[in-house]
Protein backbone atom coordinates (compact mmCIF):
# COMPACT_ATOMS: atom_id res chain seq x y z
CA UNK A 1 0.00 0.00 0.00
CA UNK A 2 1.60 3.31 -1.23
CA UNK A 3 0.77 6.45 1.62
CA UNK A 4 0.50 9.56 0.27
CA UNK A 5 -1.08 12.86 0.98
CA UNK A 6 -4.14 12.39 -0.60
CA UNK A 7 -4.71 9.06 1.34
CA UNK A 8 -3.55 10.74 4.82
CA UNK A 9 -6.09 13.89 3.90
CA UNK A 10 -9.61 11.18 3.51
CA UNK A 11 -8.03 9.29 6.84
CA UNK A 12 -7.84 12.37 8.56
CA UNK A 13 -11.62 13.56 7.24
CA UNK A 14 -12.86 10.40 7.71
CA UNK A 15 -11.17 10.32 11.35
CA UNK A 16 -13.14 13.37 11.81
CA UNK A 17 -16.15 12.08 10.83
CA UNK A 18 -16.16 9.40 13.42
CA UNK A 19 -15.63 11.62 16.16
CA UNK A 20 -18.18 13.94 15.02
CA UNK A 21 -20.74 10.74 15.14
CA UNK A 22 -19.02 10.07 18.70
CA UNK A 23 -19.85 13.51 19.57
CA UNK A 24 -23.19 12.69 19.01
CA UNK A 25 -23.41 9.25 20.82
CA UNK A 26 -21.90 11.18 23.82
CA UNK A 27 -24.51 13.45 23.76
CA UNK A 28 -27.22 11.46 23.59
CA UNK A 29 -25.98 8.76 25.88
CA UNK A 30 -24.34 10.80 28.05
CA UNK A 31 -27.09 10.64 30.98
CA UNK A 32 -26.93 6.87 31.05
CA UNK A 33 -23.36 6.48 30.63
CA UNK A 34 -22.62 9.27 33.57
CA UNK A 35 -25.29 7.50 35.55
CA UNK A 36 -23.36 3.59 35.22
CA UNK A 37 -20.07 5.73 35.65
CA UNK A 38 -21.04 7.23 39.16
CA UNK A 39 -22.70 4.10 40.52
CA UNK A 40 -19.43 2.28 39.93
CA UNK A 41 -17.46 5.30 41.87
CA UNK A 42 -17.90 6.28 45.39
CA UNK A 43 -20.94 7.09 47.38
CA UNK A 44 -19.32 10.59 47.62
CA UNK A 45 -20.66 11.44 43.73
CA UNK A 46 -24.12 11.02 44.70
CA UNK A 47 -26.07 13.74 43.26
CA UNK A 48 -23.17 14.90 40.72
CA UNK A 49 -25.06 13.57 37.64
CA UNK A 50 -26.29 17.10 36.64
CA UNK A 51 -22.47 18.64 37.10
CA UNK A 52 -20.89 15.96 34.48
CA UNK A 53 -23.97 16.62 32.65
CA UNK A 54 -23.28 20.18 32.32
CA UNK A 55 -19.56 19.56 31.48
CA UNK A 56 -20.71 17.40 28.82
CA UNK A 57 -22.83 18.87 26.89
CA UNK A 58 -21.18 22.92 27.40
CA UNK A 59 -17.63 20.77 26.54
CA UNK A 60 -20.06 20.01 23.21
CA UNK A 61 -20.38 23.09 21.56
CA UNK A 62 -16.38 23.81 21.45
CA UNK A 63 -15.70 20.32 20.53
CA UNK A 64 -18.12 20.64 17.71
CA UNK A 65 -17.02 23.59 16.26
CA UNK A 66 -13.42 22.30 16.25
CA UNK A 67 -14.63 19.20 14.60
CA UNK A 68 -16.19 21.33 11.90
CA UNK A 69 -13.05 23.80 11.63
CA UNK A 70 -10.71 21.16 11.21
CA UNK A 71 -13.22 19.73 8.62
CA UNK A 72 -12.92 23.23 6.59
CA UNK A 73 -9.19 23.52 6.78
CA UNK A 74 -8.21 19.71 5.62
CA UNK A 75 -11.03 20.89 2.62
CA UNK A 76 -9.06 23.74 1.83
CA UNK A 77 -5.42 21.96 2.24
CA UNK A 78 -7.23 19.34 -0.48
CA UNK A 79 -7.92 22.24 -2.56
CA UNK A 80 -3.73 23.17 -2.07
CA UNK A 81 -4.51 25.71 -0.31
CA UNK A 82 -2.19 25.83 2.53
CA UNK A 83 -0.73 29.23 2.97
CA UNK A 84 -3.95 31.30 3.33
CA UNK A 85 -5.56 33.32 5.59
CA UNK A 86 -8.55 31.14 5.57
CA UNK A 87 -6.36 28.40 7.45
CA UNK A 88 -4.57 30.78 9.61
CA UNK A 89 -8.22 31.99 10.82
CA UNK A 90 -9.05 28.08 11.13
CA UNK A 91 -6.34 27.64 13.28
CA UNK A 92 -6.95 30.32 15.70
CA UNK A 93 -10.56 29.44 15.84
CA UNK A 94 -9.38 26.21 16.61
CA UNK A 95 -7.00 27.10 19.21
CA UNK A 96 -9.95 29.01 21.28
CA UNK A 97 -12.18 26.14 21.30
CA UNK A 98 -8.95 24.36 23.18
CA UNK A 99 -9.54 26.98 25.35
CA UNK A 100 -12.94 27.35 26.20
CA UNK A 101 -13.02 23.46 26.54
CA UNK A 102 -9.95 23.63 28.81
CA UNK A 103 -11.47 26.68 31.03
CA UNK A 104 -14.79 24.63 31.10
CA UNK A 105 -12.75 21.65 32.21
CA UNK A 106 -11.11 23.98 35.23
CA UNK A 107 -14.54 25.17 36.43
CA UNK A 108 -15.52 21.15 36.40
CA UNK A 109 -12.13 20.45 38.35
CA UNK A 110 -13.99 21.84 41.15
CA UNK A 111 -15.93 19.17 41.55
CA UNK A 112 -14.29 16.38 40.01
CA UNK A 113 -10.37 16.34 40.53
CA UNK A 114 -9.34 14.51 37.55
CA UNK A 115 -10.96 17.55 34.66
CA UNK A 116 -7.96 19.29 36.00
CA UNK A 117 -6.09 16.57 33.96
CA UNK A 118 -7.92 17.56 30.72
CA UNK A 119 -7.83 21.10 31.72
CA UNK A 120 -4.69 20.90 30.70
CA UNK A 121 -4.28 18.43 28.05
CA UNK A 122 -6.86 21.51 26.34
CA UNK A 123 -4.91 24.00 27.39
CA UNK A 124 -1.49 23.01 25.90
CA UNK A 125 -3.54 22.12 22.63
CA UNK A 126 -4.60 25.56 22.62
CA UNK A 127 -0.82 26.28 22.84
CA UNK A 128 0.66 24.58 20.46
CA UNK A 129 -2.23 25.77 18.00
CA UNK A 130 -1.62 28.89 18.98
CA UNK A 131 2.44 28.18 17.67
CA UNK A 132 0.78 26.48 14.91
CA UNK A 133 -1.16 29.40 13.33
CA UNK A 134 1.86 31.68 14.14
CA UNK A 135 3.84 29.98 11.70
CA UNK A 136 0.84 30.07 9.28
CA UNK A 137 0.63 33.72 9.41
CA UNK A 138 4.16 33.60 8.99
CA UNK A 139 4.64 31.66 5.62
CA UNK A 140 1.02 33.16 4.65
CA UNK A 141 3.19 36.71 4.74
CA UNK A 142 5.84 34.83 3.04
CA UNK A 143 3.49 33.38 0.21
CA UNK A 144 2.21 36.83 -0.36
CA UNK A 145 5.23 38.52 -0.80
CA UNK A 146 6.52 35.84 -2.73
CA UNK A 147 3.71 36.41 -4.90
CA UNK A 148 4.28 39.71 -5.53
CA UNK A 149 8.20 38.89 -6.81
CA UNK A 150 8.20 38.80 -10.58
Amino acid sequence: MNWNKDKSLKFTRVCIYFFAVLLVEMCVGAPWLYRGFLELRSPLLDGMLPYFLVTNYATAVPVGAALYKMNGLLKNISANQVFISENTECLRQLSWCCAAAGMIFAASGFYYFPFWFLCGAAMFMALILRVIKNVFAQAEEIKRENDYTI
